[in-house]
């Protein structure tokens, strides 16, 4: 199930409306970049300088990801800020992949886009064994700052999607190039992305589609899957910190 407000059907034309679909890839991106740089290079440089002037041990250790603690070195900095690059442009395939599935007023559409991956995500990073758990302290708070992370990033996301998307105005032809080339790369996921836009436009085109489209039982069903998921990750991240503690 992809957004059905992600790649909107603009035309009757297939290249029409693939060309309305690249310009929401295109702008999408760029705000995911953008945010990603900020969340992780800005955001998560503050909060290992945090955790270092917390715990003066931790200084000048590198953590399990390659980083070294609470030191502010301009190359180190770079390499975090590109980081969040690429971490920001793949989590735009999630973003939109998801981003359909939103129900509810736009604070819970904002919270529930946000803090679900966050805590998800935070599960994954806070870990019991390896070096960077082991030295900081106190655990929860470098555990809540390693959520806030993935928070910061999602919601920056969402929001500037949204307020990208209100326009119709198409991107200039350099922004639309720069939007679209991390896709090669990421080709993999770009035909994820390709196969759900044209399985989508296949329903909405033909009566039984848009009958099975209508239907609200299967939204619910992927998002009792995905409140699963989060339940899980909140049990296991309670579970890591309580160990560490």
């Amino acid at each position: 199930m992809t957004a059905v407000d992600t790649f909107p059907e603009r035309g009757s034309d297939l290249r029409v409306d693939l060309a309305a679909a690249a310009g929401v890839l295109a702008k999408v991106t760029l705000v995911g970049a953008l945010s990603g740089v900020i969340a992780v290079g800005v955001l998560g440089r503050v909060a290992m300088l945090l955790l270092a002037y917390l715990n003066p041990v931790a200084t000048g250790v590198t953590s399990d990801d390659g980083f070294v603690m609470g030191q502010f070195t301009i190359s180190g900095s770079l390499q975090l800020a590109a980081s969040g690059l690429q971490f920001g442009v793949i989590g735009v395939f999630f973003y939109l992949a998801l981003r359909g599935l939103m129900v509810g007023p736009g604070w819970f559409r904002l919270l529930s886009i946000s803090l679900g991956p966050a805590l998800v995500i935070g599960a994954i990073i806070v870990h019991t064994d390896g070096v960077d758990f082991n030295v900081l302290e106190p655990v929860w708070l470098a555990a809540l700052l390693f959520i806030g992370v993935p928070f910061a990033y999602c919601a920056l996301l969402h929001v500037l999607s949204v307020r990208a998307l209100r326009s119709d105005r198409p991107l200039p032809r350099p922004l639309l190039v720069l939007g679209l080339l991390p896709w090669i790369l990421l080709l993999p996921l770009t035909l994820i992305l390709l196969g759900g836009f044209l399985a989508l436009r296949a329903l909405r085109r033909g009566a039984v589609g848009q009958a099975f489209l209508a239907r609200t039982w299967p939204g619910w069903v992927l998002r009792g899957a995905l409140a699963a998921l989060v339940l899980v990750s909140v049990v296991d991240l309670v579970s890591d910190i309580d160990t560490l503690s």
